[in-house]
């Protein structure tokens, strides 16, 4: 694009909707604009609840205290809220290789926190039932953990050296994929059914799961602030915010948006539902299905354009705005390259995929079992601090009650987890 049209070179607040202006027009650039800043609003959602998630078994371990979970997640907020402000991703970069690290301390440490407890937990190890449902909620999961396209662009545009763009991303999927299988394999084989939304708590070496607590923490906090950016520079160019300096119109709108984002982990505090749901719906359509169609109809136009150059219709010095049409594509494409778009991997599953994890992930936050949101719970019967009864582990075993060195479960495993 930057090639087609020079302009993109200087400060783009954003590429995404951009690049489906070029492609398709006015009204489908507000369409993914839209879709953009659901994606990002629903991403800073589920990591403020995963971070809260963490920070409340931090604090319970740690303190002995159970903070209810709906407090924590308006500290997660407050901490978060001064670095929102920041201008774009490019101004926060070190906080962003040090994310990096942090993940894959707490990788590494998982996997050696699962492998101790492995002689006790394995032998007694039980699988869930396969269900369609849980294999659907399963793909929003994985669609959420790989779904950073929306920022792509972004990133991509505010790098000193955009053209390595591939190179980083390639090397980012590749590294990520071998943590995420090995973390993955390892807790299933070695807890099984006995894990809830995260692995975390299933480790029985108390420091080394509290640490891998943290580390996951730094990891989430400085992505929110990432994540945040594209949806705050979206909003205030639809409100005429000035970019260059800071004011006092975007300390309002980013303030007003951090609040939204809270108000919503306060309604649905349960971040592994809402994670599906996200990830099944527009996460699937910004990175599985309109990549490639962006691609087709940019790729058509390009073509159609020379062919209008060729054949004397239009000047070459005339504005670069010819969009292509279905038609357009069928005729300027190859049919290989046609093909491998439509019939890919990421079109004929995503769809599939999107609209039953969705549909999934709808039901499952209807079901009557969900608890109500904070506030609802405020009302009725308070949200109250006290200290914990039992521990706070999920232990092994189809009962949840096997410890790895013979310690009395009562103490030890979070009560409710087994019996």
């Amino acid at each position: 694009m930057q090639k087609r049209w020079p302009e993109y070179k200087k400060h783009c607040r954003r590429p995404y909707p951009e690049m489906a202006y070029r492609a398709m027009g006015t009204k489908v650039k507000h369409f993914v604009s839209f879709c953009l800043c659901l994606t990002q609003y629903g991403i800073v959602t589920v990591l403020t609840l995963l971070a809260s998630n963490n920070l409340s078994n931090l604090l319970t371990a740690i303190f002995g205290i159970q903070i209810n979970f709906c407090y924590v997640i308006l500290m997660m907020g407050i901490v978060v809220w001064p670095f929102i402000m920041i201008k774009s991703p490019m101004d926060f970069w070190q906080a962003a290789v040090g994310a990096a690290a942090s993940s894959t301390v707490a990788a590494i440490l998982i996997v050696v926190g699962s492998l101790h407890d492995a002689p006790a937990c394995n032998p007694v190890v039980t699988y869930p039932e396969f269900s369609f449902k849980n294999l659907f909620l399963g793909y929003g999961t994985i669609a959420f953990a790989y779904g950073g396209h929306g920022a792509f662009p972004t990133i991509q545009h505010d790098m000193t050296k955009p053209f390595r763009f591939n190179r980083s991303v390639w090397a980012s999927y590749i590294y990520i994929l071998i943590f995420y299988l090995i973390v993955a394999v390892t807790g299933y084989e070695v807890y099984g059914n006995s894990m809830k939304n995260t692995i975390i708590p299933s480790l029985q070496i108390t420091w080394l799961s509290q640490l891998v607590n943290l580390m996951i923490t730094v990891h989430v906090l400085p992505t929110i602030v990432i994540v945040f950016s594209p949806l705050a520079q979206q909003v205030e160019e639809w409100t005429g915010v000035p970019s260059r300096h800071f004011g006092v119109r975007r300390f309002i709108i980013r303030s007003l948006l951090l609040l939204g984002c809270i108000f919503t982990a306060e309604s649905i505090p349960h971040f592994g539902v809402f994670l599906d749901l996200v990830g099944g719906s527009t996460i699937t359509l910004m990175t599985m299905l309109l990549p490639s169609v962006f691609y087709l109809f940019l790729f058509a136009s390009e073509k159609k354009r020379l062919h209008l150059i060729n054949t004397m219709q239009v000047s070459p010095d005339s504005p670069d705005d010819q969009l292509a049409s279905i038609t357009d594509i069928l005729r300027y494409t190859s049919k290989p390259v046609l093909f491998f778009n439509l019939a890919s991997f990421g079109e004929t599953f995503g769809l599939i995929g999107g609209v039953a994890a969705s549909t999934a992930a709808i039901a499952e936050l209807l079901d009557a079992k969900m608890a109500p949101p904070c506030y609802i719970t405020w009302f009725t019967s308070g949200l109250n601090m006290a200290p914990t009864p039992s521990g706070s582990v999920h232990c092994c075993g189809p009962f949840r009650n096997i410890t790895v060195n013979d310690i009395d479960p009562l103490s030890f495993c979070l009560l409710g987890s087994y019996g």
